[in-house]
This record gives structure tokens, C-alpha cells and sequence, in this order.
């Protein structure tokens, strides 16, 4: 008999109607949309038996909750209180008729929904790792084995999603094994899910009957996906006859007809990209035989001027110390930047560009197993204009598109997790020490620690602004042969820019640095070309600039000269950190301006002249920011800032490419209106309020003084009026008119009458 069958059984799941089949193939369909909205038929069977469903909604969002916004990690953060509050949630229904299955469900389909938003994959996993961990401990609460098993593939389904985010991490990885490999274990975890399904044991359960084929087209898909990057991968070796099977499984996993169209748009993104790939199989590819990279990672201090922060580092390097940052003692600070003599001004009452910088040990970069990915040089520079950044650099050999784009895109804040570690001169490669913070996940993360690390070499707490992370990819030779992985023996050497750009896998020195990987091979579709300086020394010569790459192909030029204008380049990159500090310093004047002029007391004569002392400063501190913006925007065009007048030129283009003007024009801007900002006219405003009321106050002072005179004047009139009595009284007691106490008497009645008569007359004197 089945457990179907049994008197009583519907009885026990109250919570699921027919209709929760619709609602569960409505959120399967749509990936989440439905299931995700709290007002879905999930949702308020949830709220029946006593759920927050606002509170589960809003758990994986990057950026809810009282703690802010989410870091920018894959792994949880330890302490995050999303955790027990999941599991006390699970723990307080898991009793009831297929609660846990419905929360689970409603979990699954919100972290899903949270999935489409953000690459911070941390804060999504932690609830879902909640559930899992605590239905092992409170399955057996469940009323029967039919909910029980519900809940057990359920949380089957929340790890499969798990190991979904793992999948799409490594896509970032710049490793097409190790997204093959996580997509082989997300196949697995899929499986492991139509095992738990089939293991419901009413066969009529709507859990049953949506997660069984749910599995099977997830198998279909991530075994596709599997297949296609191990093909890939061994593609750019030279070994490409997996790549037509893996294109026909693609195309059968998209034809799936449980398949919805956010996972069919994955898997046609693989396809398109892929198939570009099949089709110049038997095209001239490009090598880059010699390169190198250099990631720049700019920022500025907001309230150290750059000829402060340069003296603070040049009396380290005075005092031959080397600091001990995150870790590891810097190999050597310098006291000036090394740098080409094409910097040295033609003009020797210009400003100067120079500076001062620290190196750092070499920096090992390793995915999670430990497999060397590449080994940089490191080191922080200072500078007397305030284009701070770290700076990052290796050379390669030998390389193919897909390695350079692997490269390049290291340079993300969302490159997936890897580990990043120092190379120490005599022993084995070291843990970057975070001082209390997260440890670093990327090349991105260790920059953001050294510049808050030498920051405070600067100043104890001085703050930032960073700029937007750029890469410089300088060709120093570069062939052409038939398919990828051509022996070097096949290859011909690019003598000119046509040659290069001609050839398949150009497009890869071409394209900006993409925010997040989201395909396979996404430099094999052409995007939009970039700012392309053609014929920069020669004819034959490419420099394509792009919003955060610059990449330097000056084939039929010397490598000192090639280096030189990859000086320039690095220059020209640094200076968003510049301008991310100009735009930061006018913003906290705006701030504190405002602060100034809210609130007052315009009765407080104290507080209306500390105000306006301080506001005075403030403006002097604006006109001398000011001077200093235009000075270095004055020294940066002049065209004798560089030695040499075809640097210059160079400089010039590459400014221009890089939207020097438009940033320069929206600072000077925003300091002219500050700078004409009538904050003189408010404040005189407040002056002229604040004296009408002090001259009012003090005219009904003067009434009030005046008063008090014409009474004290009044008051005297009247005793000398009245005291002019006892003379009388005197005289009639020397006519014998009175005797002595009538005298007395009289003179009494006459004084008293004289304090009265006085009083009286003072206050009425006060009051008219």
C-alpha cells in the first residue's frame, strides 16, 4: 500500500493545496521571480504558520539589513547573524505539515532571485548553509516520512544552488579547468537532488513532481557547461576536437523543455561565444610572444596635501627605514620615483612631477589548490601632483588571447576567490596580514589594503578616494600563425599594427575590462572598438585606450622607448585617483559649508562670529585647493611639461583618450560655483538679522535706562516737593504753632508721605 493511499494522509499537509504545483512550476519556470515576490502563494502560506517572510526576503540582499551593505566576498563573513536567525526560523515550524519544505523553497527561490543582482555571494549562502545545517538536526520533527522527505531534497536543492554560485565564481577565476571542475561537481549535486526527489515517497507530492525533472535539466545543463570548458581549455591548446560535440551539447541542453529562459540565456551566451571560437578554428591567430602587464590601482588622500604625503614618505626613506606592512617588511623606500629624463620639464620654473615610493615583496597569486597563477612585483608611489596608486607588474611569454583576457581581468573586484600571498627573500611564501580587516580574495583587495596601509604612514587615519583600477598591456613582440597554440616555429612575427589587428584574438588587447565574467571565451565576439591611436610613433604602431585598459603595441619601436610610453600611459591611468580626491574634497566642503550654516542661533553673537571665523577659513581653505587644481591641471597640458615635444604630443593623445578635458572641466566647474558660491551674502544676512536684533534690543534698553532716569528725576522732584513741608512745620513750631511732638509728628507724617508720594510717582514714571 502506498503511503498515498493511507485514510487521514491529505489531512496531515494542509499547507499543500493543489495549487502549490502551479506555484512551485511558476517559480521553477521563471527562476525565482515569483517565488522571490512576498506576495507569491508561498509567501503567504508562510505567513499563515507564523513566518517573517520579510524578514527571509530581504537576508540575502547585498544590500539590506542593519549591517549594511554587503562586503564584497564570495565566502560568508563569520558572525553573520543571518545564520542562527534562518535556523530559528526552520526550528520553530519544522513540526508543522510540510513547513520546512515551503520555507526551504521560499529560500531557494529568493537567493535565486538575490543571485541575478550580485557577485557578493557570501551574504546569499549564509541562510541557505543554515537550513541545511540545521534540518540534520530537526528532520525527525517532522510529522511524517512524506514531509521529511520533502524537506531532505529540499535542502538538497539548497546546496545544488550553493555549488551553482560556486560554478559561477568560477568563471571569474581565469581558469577554464577550474570552471569545468565546479560545473562537474555542480552535475554531481544536481544528481544527488534527483535521487532525494525520487525518494519522496507520494508519488503525487508537488515537491516530487517539480524537483524530479528540475534535476534532470540542471544535470543537462552543467554537464554541458562542463564539457564546454574542458573543450575550450584544450582548444587554446591546440587540441580543438572536443569543441564541436561540446557545441551540439549545448545546443541539446538548451532545447530541455523544463529548461527556463535565464539558464537558456546562459547557455546561448556559451554557445554564441564558443561558436565564434569553432568557426576560425583554421584562422591566423594571434601570440603575444613578449608582453607585459601592469595593474594600477589609483587613489588620493582627502585631507594630505601630495607635498605632505611625499615628505612623510621621504623622511622614512631619509631615516633608511623600511616599514613593516601587512605582514611583511617593505624591501626599500625611495626617496624618488624612477623615472625617465623625459619627465624632466623643458620649462625649469614649471612644477615638477616626481615623487617617492615603497617596494614591497614579490606577490604570489595561487588558486585555492595552490596552482601558481603568476608571481608580480609590488610597490606604492607617491607623488608631488597626488596620483597616488599601487602598482602591480608582470611579463609573460608565449601567450594566447585567453590567457591575456585571464590576465587582464585579474585586475576585477570580482575576480573569484584566490589566494594572495608574499614571497619572502628567505623562506617559503607568506599569509597577507589584514590587520583586523578580511583577508584579501583578489589582486584587488591587497590594493585596497596597501593604500589604507601607507596611508596611515602618511597620517594615522588620513582617509582615501579611491580611482577606478585601469591595466596597461604593453606588446613588446607578438606572431601570427594557423589556429591557436601555433609551434613558434609556424609563426610569423607582427611587424605592423594591421598585421596585428588583423589577426583572431586581437579583439582580446581591444575590450575594457568586463565587471564580472558571465560566458565562456568572452573575447571572441568583437565588442565596440575603442579609442585607437594609430601611427603614434610609427605607422605600424596601436595604442588602444578603453575605459579601464590601455594596451601598448609599438612593435617597430625600441623597448627603452616602448617602456617610456608605458610611463605615460601609467600616468595617464593613475589620475583618476586624482580626481576621485578633487571630487571628495569639494564634496566635504559642501558638507561641512552646510553643517556651518544650518542650525545657527542668530541670537548667539559667540556662536554667529565662531561661525563665521570658521567659514572664513574654509573659504581660504577652497581658494587654496583651488590654486592647487589649477596648477596642476595648468602644469599637465602645458606643452612644456615634458621634455621632449613628441612625448608630449603622445601624452596629449592619450589624455584625450582617457576624457582628460571632461573630468578636468566637471572639478573646475564645480569649483567655480563653490568658489561663487554667496555664502559672504548669507553670512551677511545672518550679520544684518543678528544686528537688527541687537540694535532692537539695545534701543529697548535705552527706553528702559531712560525711564529709570525720568522716574529717579520724578521721585526726587516730589521728596524736594514734600520735604519743602518740614521747613513749614518748623517754622510754626518756632511760632509756638505746634509744640515738640506735635512737630515730630507732622514731620513724620510729612516723610512718610514723601516715600509714598515718590514711589508711587517712580513707578508710574517706569511704566508710561
Amino acid at each position: 500500500m502506498s503511503v498515498s493511499s493511507v485514510p487521514g494522509f491529505r489531512e496531515l499537509h494542509a499547507h499543500g493545496p493543489t495549487s502549490l504545483v502551479e506555484s512551485l512550476a511558476s517559480m521553477f519556470q521563471t527562476e525565482a521571480w515569483p517565488g522571490a515576490d512576498g506576495d507569491s502563494r508561498v509567501a503567504r502560506q508562510l505567513r499563515e504558520i507564523g513566518v517573517d517572510v520579510s524578514a527571509i526576503w530581504a537576508a540575502s540582499r547585498w544590500n539590506m539589513g542593519d549591517d549594511g551593505e554587503a562586503p564584497n566576498r564570495r565566502h560568508p563573513v563569520p558572525g553573520d547573524p543571518r545564520g542562527p536567525e534562518t535556523a530559528a526560523t526552520l526550528t520553530a515550524v519544522a513540526a508543522q505539515p510540510r513547513a520546512a519544505a515551503l520555507l526551504g523553497i521560499y529560500l531557494w527561490s529568493q537567493a535565486s532571485d538575490a543571485l541575478q543582482y550580485t557577485f557578493r555571494h557570501g551574504r546569499i549562502i549564509v541562510p541557505l548553509r543554515a537550513f541545511v545545517e540545521t534540518w540534520e538536526t530537526c528532520r525527525d520533527s517532522a510529522p511524517d516520512d512524506v514531509c521529511r522527505a520533502e524537506g531532505d531534497a529540499v535542502a538538497v536543492l539548497l546546496r545544488t544552488l550553493i555549488t551553482q554560485m560556486h560554478t559561477s565564481a568560477a568563471r571569474s577565476a581565469g581558469d577554464l579547468a577550474r570552471l569545468a571542475d565546479a560545473a562537474g561537481r555542480a552535475g554531481e549535486r544536481c544528481a544527488e537532488l534527483l535521487q532525494a526527489a525520487r525518494a519522496i515517497p507520494d508519488p503525487t507530492s508537488p515537491f516530487r513532481r517539480i524537483l524530479v525533472p528540475q534535476a534532470v535539466t540542471r544535470i543537462r545543463y552543467f554537464r554541458a557547461l562542463a564539457e564546454a570548458a574542458r573543450a575550450a581549455d584544450d582548444a587554446m591548446a591546440g587540441k580543438p576536437s572536443r569543441l564541436g560535440p561540446a557545441l551540439d551539447g549545448l545546443r541539446a541542453a538548451e532545447t530541455d523543455r523544463h529548461l527556463n529562459y535565464i539558464l537558456a540565456s546562459e547557455l546561448r551566451s556559451y554557445r554564441m561565444h564558443l561558436a565564434e571560437l569553432h568557426r576560425n578554428l583554421d584562422a591566423t591567430w594571434l601570440t603575444l610572444d613578449r608582453l607585459r602587464t601592469v595593474y594600477i590601482y589609483p587613489f588620493g588622500l582627502r585631507d594630505v596635501s601630495p607635498a605632505t604625503a611625499v615628505a612623510a614618505i621621504r623622511s622614512i626613506a631619509d631615516r633608511d627605514e623600511r616599514p613593516e606592512l601587512l605582514g611583511v617588511q617593505a624591501f626599500a623606500v625611495r626617496g624618488r620615483l624612477k623615472m625617465d629624463d623625459v619627465w624632466a620639464s623643458v620649462d625649469r620654473a614649471a612644477r615638477p612631477y616626481g615623487g617617492v615610493s615603497l617596494s614591497m615583496p614579490n606577490v604570489r597569486l595561487e588558486q585555492p589548490d595552490g596552482t601558481l597563477i603568476e608571481e608580480l612585483s609590488c610597490d606604492v608611489r607617491f607623488t608631488e601632483f597626488g596620483n597616488h596608486y599601487v602598482r602591480f607588474r608582470y611579463s609573460a611569454r608565449d601567450q594566447s588571447p585567453q590567457q591575456v583576457r585571464d590576465a587582464r581581468f585579474r585586475l576585477s573586484n570580482l575576480h573569484a576567490d584566490i589566494r594572495v600571498r608574499w614571497i619572502t627573500p628567505d623562506g617559503p611564501p607568506v599569509d597577507v596580514d589584514p590587520g583586523g580587516a578580511l583577508p584579501p580574495e583578489r589582486l584587488f583587495d591587497l590594493a585596497d589594503l596597501l593604500q589604507r596601509a601607507t596611508a596611515d604612514l602618511v597620517r594615522e587615519g588620513t582617509e582615501i578616494a579611491q580611482g577606478r583600477a585601469h591595466v596597461v598591456t604593453t606588446v613588446y613582440e607578438a606572431s601570427r600563425g594557423r589556429g591557436p597554440a601555433a609551434p613558434a616555429t609556424e609563426r610569423t612575427p607582427v611587424s605592423m599594427g594591421d598585421e596585428l589587428l588583423a589577426a583572431f584574438g586581437s579583439q582580446v588587447l581591444l575590450q575594457p575590462v568586463s565587471y564580472g565574467t558571465a560566458t565562456l571565451c568572452d573575447w571572441t565576439l568583437r565588442q565596440r572598438n575603442p579609442v585607437l591611436l594609430e601611427g603614434v610613433r610609427h605607422l605600424g604602431d596601436v595604442v588602444a585606450v578603453a575605459t579601464n585598459s590601455t594596451t601598448v603595441a609599438l612593435v617597430g619601436t625600441a623597448h627603452f622607448k616602448i617602456s617610456q610610453y608605458g610611463s605615460l600611459a601609467e600616468f595617464v591611468a593613475s589620475l583618476n585617483g586624482l580626481f576621485s580626491a578633487w571630487n571628495a574634497t569639494l564634496a566635504d566642503h559642501l558638507r561641512i559649508v552646510a553643517a556651518m550654516l544650518a542650525d545657527h542661533d542668530v541670537n548667539n553673537g559667540a556662536d554667529l562670529a565662531d561661525r563665521k571665523e570658521r567659514l572664513t577659513r574654509e573659504q581660504l581653505r577652497l581658494h587654496e585647493f583651488a590654486s592647487e587644481v589649477r596648477t596642476t591641471l595648468t602644469t599637465i597640458t602645458s606643452p612644456t611639461f615634458l621634455a621632449s615635444a613628441l612625448e608630449s604630443r603622445m601624452l596629449n593623445q592619450l589624455l584625450q583618450a582617457s576624457h582628460f578635458e571632461q573630468q578636468a572641466a566637471v572639478v573646475t566647474e564645480r569649483l567655480r560655483e563653490l568658489l561663487q558660491e554667496p555664502i559672504a551674502a548669507r553670512l551677511a544676512a545672518l550679520e544684518r538679522l543678528h544686528g537688527d536684533r541687537e540694535r532692537a534690543a539695545e534701543a529697548q534698553r535705552e527706553r528702559g535706562r531712560r525711564r529709570l532716569m525720568d522716574g529717579t528725576l520724578s521721585a526726587i522732584t516730589v521728596f524736594a516737593g514734600v520735604y519743602a513741608l518740614i521747613g513749614t512745620v518748623q517754622v510754626a513750631m518756632d511760632a509756638g504753632l505746634l509744640n515738640g511732638v506735635q512737630a515730630v509728628a507732622a514731620t513724620a507724617l510729612v516723610t512718610v508721605g514723601a516715600l509714598v508720594t515718590g514711589w508711587a510717582v517712580f513707578n508710574w514714571t517706569r511704566r508710561r
